[in-house]
Formats: C-alpha cells, sequence, structure tokens
C-alpha cells in the first residue's frame, strides 16, 4: 500500500506539472494569435497565396476600419463553469457487499454534494458492466486472475498504470485507497467533504 500510495502522489505531481506546462503554453499562443503582427503577418501570407481571393476581402476590412474607425475589442468570451475535478478511488479486495455499499454511499455522497466526480477502480466482478449514473467504474481484473494473463508486467503496474490513466483523463484532483477491512460509510465520507 505505501508503494502504491508513493506511486500515486508521484503520478499526481506529474500530471499537475503537464497541466501548469500545458496552460502556460495555451496562454503564450492565444497571446501571439492575438497579437498586431500575427494578424498583420497571415493577412500578409494569405494575401501571397490566394491575392484575388484576400485582396478584396483586406481591402474591405480597411475601408470598414477607415469609415468606422478602429474596431472594438472583441468582448471576452463568458467564463464557462469548469467541469467538477474528479477523485479517483482505489477499491481493491472488497466483498461483493461492501463494493456496492461504497459506491451507493459514493452515489448519496454527490447527490448530496456535488462537489467532485467519483471515478471508482476496483477488481470486484460483480462490479464489472455496472453502470451507476454521476459514478465512473472501472473494473481490473484480480491480481490471480492477471497472473493468467500476464504480459511480463505485473499487477501492480498495471494497476499504477490504470490509475494515472484515469487521473489524466479525468483530470482527477486526487486518489484516495479504500483500506478493505474498514470501507467508509456515507456519514464518513461526508464528514471527510467538511
Amino acid at each position: 500500500m505505501a508503494t502504491l500510495t508513493g506511486r500515486l502522489r508521484w503520478v499526481e505531481d506529474e500530471r499537475d506539472a503537464a497541466l501548469r506546462e500545458r496552460d502556460r503554453q495555451r496562454d503564450l499562443v492565444l497571446a501571439l494569435r492575438r497579437s498586431r503582427s500575427y494578424l498583420l503577418g497571415r493577412a500578409l501570407v494569405d494575401l501571397a497565396r490566394d491575392p484575388v481571393r484576400f485582396g478584396p476581402l483586406i481591402a474591405r476590412r480597411a475601408a470598414r476600419r477607415l469609415r468606422h474607425g478602429p474596431a472594438a475589442e472583441p468582448a471576452p468570451p463568458r467564463p464557462v463553469a469548469p467541469p467538477v475535478p474528479a477523485r479517483v478511488y482505489v477499491a481493491i479486495g472488497l466483498s461483493r457487499a461492501d463494493s456496492h455499499a461504497l459506491v451507493r454511499a459514493l452515489r448519496q455522497r454527490i447527490v448530496v454534494d456535488a462537489d467532485h466526480l467519483p471515478v471508482v477502480v476496483t477488481d470486484q466482478p460483480a462490479l464489472n458492466g455496472l453502470r451507476v449514473p454521476g459514478v465512473v467504474l472501472e473494473y481490473l481484473p484480480d491480481p490471480q486472475t492477471w497472473s493468467r494473463h500476464d504480459t511480463g508486467e505485473g499487477w501492480e503496474a498495471l494497476l499504477a498504470g490504470r490509475i494515472s490513466q484515469l487521473c489524466r483523463d479525468h483530470r482527477a484532483v486526487g486518489a484516495v485507497v479504500i483500506d478493505p477491512r474498514d470501507p467508509p460509510t456515507l456519514a464518513r465520507l461526508l464528514e471527510a467533504a467538511a
């Protein structure tokens, strides 16, 4: 469990750094595309590629600016409500009843306080193919089943890789490892959120 927790922290740090770098690059590209020099260069390239098509278009834009003055700044885009962040719950080794109770508690938790999207990673075959509104279920075969189909990587590598992929796919803000000896109840899940 300690190794898995360490890997999760490392994956989360890597994901956060990659997201910061992606956002920085996106901001740079947007600033470049809005710059006057970029717009002028783009107009010149368009004119050089197809003067018959883009010549009159550029002339009309210039005439419109002369008649009406400089174009007003476009209105900033309205902020879109960000999607709710995800949280990955690693529920490996739970019994069938405990797995169902955990999924039910998570479903009830997000009905009460929809502050995140629960992504449950489980090895419980009873949950394979189950669809629960508001909860993402990811089934992994248990270590014994995986050992029969092992392609050279161990089951821990499969689990760590799948968790890191889910963190990237759902932009998870964290991961919680569920103790199979003491799975959380709805009351404890709500208490942890407060």
